[in-house]
């Protein structure tokens, strides 16, 4: 495998940056192919060694036993998504889903890997408001919904339809 060049040295962010890629076989050593995403995400953080460049599984929070070293070769196949000091977290779906799709990512980034991952969104970032308005009517013809079965309920109530005892 070459060596990564300066100019591709350059444009990684060391400081807080968040890489995706395909799982890449190849590199990974012969036992773990048959299974790739078994204790990796496939999100990394890139970490200088010893003047090498390896990309970090996010599913490791400090030591990664099989990182990928960086070369030319493979560089271009890590995509760059933010940098953790621009991002915060949403704990509900639903709130992440009204924000820009420029904005949020789904992104596992720790050892709750692909089965837990978090939705992230970028600080700056404002929900787009016919999300919002979308969301609140829906919940409004729910509520308005629930109120007319009550109601209902509540009429048959009065009129001895129903046995109370099951209301």
């Amino acid at each position: 495998m070459g060596s990564l060049s300066q100019e591709n040295i350059d444009k990684l962010d060391l400081n807080g940056g968040v890489y995706r890629c395909e799982p890449i076989l190849e590199l990974l050593p012969e036992h773990k192919r048959n299974d790739p995403y078994w204790c990796r995400n496939w999100t990394f953080r890139p970490r200088e060694y010893d003047g090498e460049y390896y990309m970090q599984d996010t599913y490791w929070y400090g030591y990664d036993s099989h990182p990928i070293k960086l070369s030319d070769e493979n560089f271009d196949r890590f995509e760059y998504l933010f940098n953790l000091n621009d991002i915060r977290f949403e704990y509900s779906y639903q709130s992440w889903a009204e924000y820009p799709e420029e904005d949020r990512w789904i992104c596992p980034l720790d050892s709750g890997g692909r089965s837990h991952p978090k939705f992230v969104v970028r600080q700056k970032a404002h929900k787009v408001k016919d999300s919002v308005v979308a969301r609140l009517m829906a919940e409004i013809d729910t509520l308005t919904s629930e109120l007319e079965c009550k109601k209902e309920t509540l009429d048959r109530v009065i009129k001895d339809e129903v046995d109370i005892d099951y209301v």
